[in-house]
């Protein structure tokens, strides 16, 4: 997982560093605040034009680049990455901060989720942020993560985080075909106890689905309530004033792409070592 270059300025190389801060046109030293460093580094990019000036500016082999490594939840090493997605160097979102070690930093991601290009195209880092609160926390309870408030990252990069844990033994594949379906259609109102709750207002939708899973008995069924569980598929919010029944679940372009990356590496390992298992760099 990304991890952000305020506050963490020490852990990037250093050659690294300066091609980025000549990128943005900004100077970034340990000894500036955090809040100071990740302003320092929006500003430089909202003065490089915003993303379809910068999505312009990039060859298509840079562009398909930047795409797959937002596919891989925003970090990759280049020998568990394909050649033709290596083309990492100038593009002013990615950093290398170790030896073939690049990522999206978390400062940067947050701002992109912002971008209404990523949201509509499916992408699990913008959807996530669109959900209520209330669901995002029932959501992280459901996964059984260790997460506290006010801790590095945000719920919503938590959330992302355990996604791609989850998500990996899956291949990118999933029985379900469509890239959009309505929640009642699988679960009628008056069918199922657990989603009549959401479709009141009584509990949240991942309230409701942890519920569920704990009796569903068809095959079909507790598979929808897997990949929903892990990120492949997630609730699209419904519209104002439009009932909960009108929910619908929309597939994440990161859910339907293969996790290659292999390597897990400190900061990202966990308790549950049935989660984090893997090889640490």
């Amino acid at each position: 997982m990304p991890f952000a270059i305020s506050g963490n300025v020490s852990r990037i190389e250093r050659d690294s560093l300066r091609r980025l801060e000549r990128k943005l046109g900004i100077i970034l030293s340990p000894n500036q605040p955090s809040l100071q460093q990740k302003k320092m580094i929006q500003r430089g990019l909202h003065g490089m034009g915003g993303l379809h000036n910068i999505l312009e500016s990039l060859t298509k082999r840079q562009l398909l680049s930047l795409i797959f490594l937002i596919t891989q939840f925003g970090d990759i090493t280049l020998e568990e990455t394909p050649a033709e997605y290596t083309d990492l160097d100038d593009i002013p979102y990615i950093v290398e901060w170790k030896k073939n070690h690049f990522m999206i930093p978390l400062e940067i991601l947050e701002l992109l989720s912002n971008e209404r290009l990523f949201k509509e195209q499916g992408y699990l880092f913008a959807l996530i942020p669109s959900l209520l609160k209330e669901e995002k926390t029932a959501w992280i309870k459901w996964i059984g993560a260790d997460y506290e408030p006010n801790k590095e990252r945000s719920i919503d990069f938590e959330i992302h985080f355990q996604c791609r844990l989850l998500q990996k033994p899956f291949n990118g594949k999933s029985l379900i075909q469509d890239t959009e379906f309505s929640l009642i259609d699988v679960w009628p109102f008056g069918t199922c106890e657990e989603l009549d709750w959401y479709y009141k207002g009584l509990t949240t939708f991942y309230y409701s689905l942890q519920e569920l899973a704990k009796r569903e008995k068809d095959p079909f069924k507790r598979h929808v309530i897997d990949v929903i569980r892990c990120g492949k598929f997630i609730l699209k919010k419904p519209e104002r004033y439009t009932s909960n029944m009108d929910a619908k679940i929309v597939a994440s372009v990161e859910g339907a792409t293969p996790q290659l990356r292999e390597s897990l590496f400190h900061w990202e390992e966990k308790k549950d070592s049935s989660l984090s298992r893997g090889l640490f760099s």
